[in-house]
């Protein structure tokens, strides 16, 4: 059988099977785990665990995986495409929405019914793959790689921080200023470590001094229970004002998991309608929060993209409301 040869690149840590399930969007990560736990992968040289944690410069080998028929098994599934060519493909994606197949979340994703349209134009879509992230409850502009040479260059630049993205969100009460910066480091929350936590310079500094990756000996790691706190910056601005909530642009410097939704909560302002960090008296549906701006460097042409997506017809709706409690 011949095999795959990865070098890791990395700006922060993760697990191996959540980096195989990045690398290959077509695959579910059941089957990548099962790859790993039957020696199909090896990292350095090493047999691991699928939760072993990767820091960037490692080997991994790997045999060639087959992408699973997305066409099959996906549903149709409704978005608004903003831009494409035979690189790539913008989306602006609806709340509610899984990017891509997660676990049971593997027939209404935008991966899926982004498949499904290429196949029904009889154009490959063997190498379609996601560029970045975007939660299933966050509306907005996500970029998807047509190419697997394309993919690679954007992820190149999502690396380096050439994709730039500008979000719009709701949030309850007001900042202390018209706009400003918000400096703190986020770790995962101890006695919750489904959700994240901001914390400041000192309390990060005297929890990392006693915090580890736990990585083992063997090689096996929890994420779970790495509690260490990583830099994390966001900026905004003020756009709007109403009684009891503002509108915000906020833009990032980081991608911290949860970045934005925690750092908002930390200053007092958390996200309206956010089932996590959100004001509790609110309906909590989904987070207030929409990725309206989207700026990159085409992978081929290298000419400067920028899109722009509406807010969607929820957040007017919260808008209007907002606006009659002001009145």
């Amino acid at each position: 059988m011949q095999f795959d040869t990865w070098v890791v690149r990395l700006r922060e840590s993760i697990r191996l099977d959540r980096y195989l399930t990045g690398q290959l969007p077509h695959v579910s990560r059941n089957r990548i785990q099962r790859h790993i736990e039957h020696g199909d992968v090896l990292v350095d040289g090493r047999r691991v665990r699928p939760s072993h944690r990767l820091h960037g410069g490692e080997t991994l080998r790997l045999p060639p995986v087959a992408a699973r028929q997305l066409g099959t098994v996906a549903e149709a599934v409704e978005f608004r495409v903003v831009y494409e060519d035979t690189d790539l493909v913008v989306v602006d994606k609806p709340a509610g929405l899984v990017v891509h197949p997660v676990g049971a979340e593997a027939r209404r994703t935008l991966l899926g019914g982004l498949h499904r349209r290429l196949e029904a134009r009889d154009e490959s879509a063997a190498e379609l793959g996601i560029v970045h992230r975007l939660d299933r409850l966050t509306s907005g502009l996500v970029v998807v790689a047509k190419s697997l040479v394309a993919r690679r260059r954007l992820a190149r630049q999502v690396e380096r921080r050439g994709l730039h993205r500008v979000y719009l969100g709701f949030v309850q009460g007001r900042p202390p200023a018209a706009s400003g910066c918000i400096e703190l480091f986020i770790r995962r929350d101890p006695r919750r470590p489904t959700r994240m936590q901001a914390l400041g310079a000192e309390a990060a500094a005297a929890g990392n001094r006693i915090s580890q990756p736990h990585v083992s000996a063997s090689g096996y790691s929890n994420p779970r229970r790495d509690l260490r706190a990583r830099p994390a910056r966001t900026h905004y601005r003020i756009l709007r004002r109403f009684a009891g909530a503002t509108l915000l642009q906020l833009e990032l410097d980081t991608g911290r998991t949860h970045q934005i939704r925690v750092h908002l909560q930390a200053i007092g302002t958390p996200l309206l309608g956010d089932p996590i960090y959100g004001p509790p008296e609110t309906d909590r549906t989904r987070p207030a929060l929409h990725a309206a701006r989207l700026e990159f460097e085409h992978p081929t042409s290298g000419a400067a993209l920028r899109f722009a997506a509406p807010m969607p017809a929820d957040l007017h709706a919260l808008a209007r409301l907002l606006s009659q409690s002001t009145g």
